[in-house]
Order: structure tokens, then sequence, then C-alpha cells
């Protein structure tokens, strides 16, 4: 637990919970011991932000790499979330000063929590008739561009997309977001150009594979191109 933060109208408290998980794990890693048999830490960081005027506001400000970090509100509405998980990275150096109990955090990748009706619609593309494919791309690939042909829909797994129109960066996306459904509503042609900012890890649905109702509702929560 840090020491609170004491600013002219407003006061941060913070504090990082964690543990390391009961499954041994031996594995080579990077540094002394060079050798580990115990698995190693997962841990989140978060702060509220009491302000003078009664807000409070809460942050994911650290997180281990792995696994996904989700933060709900006292309503159980879901508020936050981390945006990618590396199981390499945090096999390799989730132990020792590399943690909050040595030296160091990891900043959390936070991204725009999806809608109700996205997560509906996500359990259909990957619980319904049709298996979606699995697609992996590295980060600064290009998803699609706008003006292009497209006939697919994706849900983002694990990673980052940017949302680009006319040039311009208009929206950042992370896991549970379905992105590429204009194409499909409005005739085939992509209206915006989606690039990974980080690895991502996409399910990729046919435009027969998809409840075209549902899709008309995710596409009136965006509004990007307007």
């Amino acid at each position: 637990q840090h020491e609170p933060e004491a600013h002219e109208n407003r006061v941060v408290l913070r504090q990082t919970v964690g543990c390391r998980t009961g499954v041994p794990l031996p594995r080579p890693v990077p540094h002394a011991p060079f050798v580990k048999w115990q698995a190693p830490i997962v841990w989140t960081t978060l702060s509220l932000t009491l302000g003078a005027d009664g807000s409070a506001v809460p942050a994911l400000d650290g997180a281990s790499a792995f696994p996904r970090h989700w933060v709900y509100g006292s309503d159980g509405a879901l508020l936050l979330k981390s945006g990618l998980t590396d199981l390499e990275r945090w096999m390799d150096h989730s132990f020792g000063p590399r943690t909050p109990w040595g030296e160091q955090d990891s900043e959390a990748l936070v991204t725009e929590v999806e809608s109700a009706t996205e997560r509906e619609l996500s359990r259909t593309i990957m619980r319904g008739g049709r298996k979606p494919e699995i697609r992996r791309l590295p980060q600064y690939s290009v998803v699609t561009r706008q003006g292009e042909p497209g006939h697919e829909l994706f849900l983002v797994l694990d990673g980052v997309l940017s949302v680009e129109i006319d040039g311009e960066r208009v929206a950042e996306v992370g896991p549970g977001a379905v992105v590429g459904e204009r194409a499909l509503l409005e005739g085939g042609t992509r209206t915006s150009t989606l690039t990974a900012l980080t690895p991502v890890r996409l399910a990729v649905a046919p435009e027969e594979a998809v409840d075209l109702d549902r899709l008309r509702t995710v596409a009136e929560l965006h509004h990007r191109e307007e």
C-alpha cells in the first residue's frame, strides 16, 4: 500500500494486490538465477482519486503482463480492463526486483470497455454454429484499409487496434470490441482503417455467420464515422 498523495483539491490512494500462482513452473529465465522453479507473480495496482468536489475516479495503474485484468465498480459493472496479455514476458520477467515488491511495476495498457451488445455478439461469434478463424497479427499490421472491399467481421481477443478515418485516429479498441461492422451493413466497403498498435489476436467471422440485426445495434453505438 503506497502512501496517499495529497494535492490541492484531490487525494490519490494506491494499492497493489498480488500473489504467486500456485502451480510450479520450471523454466529458464534471462535473469539470475537463470532457472526458476516457482511460478511468476501476478499483481494488479489500482488507484482511487478522491476529489474535493466529491468525485471518485478509479484507475488501473499497473498490472502483471499476464493474465487479463478486469476492474469492476461497486455496482458490479465492468469499468476498466487491460488490453494486452504477454505470457512469455510474464514468465521471463515477473519475479524478484521486476515486481512492485522489488523495484518496479509494469504499466497497464488500459482499453475501452465493450458494450453489452458487443459482449452478446462476441458470444455468438465464438460459440455459434460456425467456428471463427483465429488470426494472429504482429504490431503495425493493417487489418483493414478504408475504401477497400470487406466482408468479414472482427472480434478483438487480445491486443489493441487503432481506428482511423480519412487519416485521423478516432478510437483505440481492445479485447471484446467488435469492428468492421459498417462494411457488412453498408455495401461491403471498409469505412475505416484498422491498424494493430500491439500484437493482436482476432476472431474473424464471415458475413453469413453474423446476426445482422444485432450488428446494426453495435454500429449505432459506435458512431465512429460521424
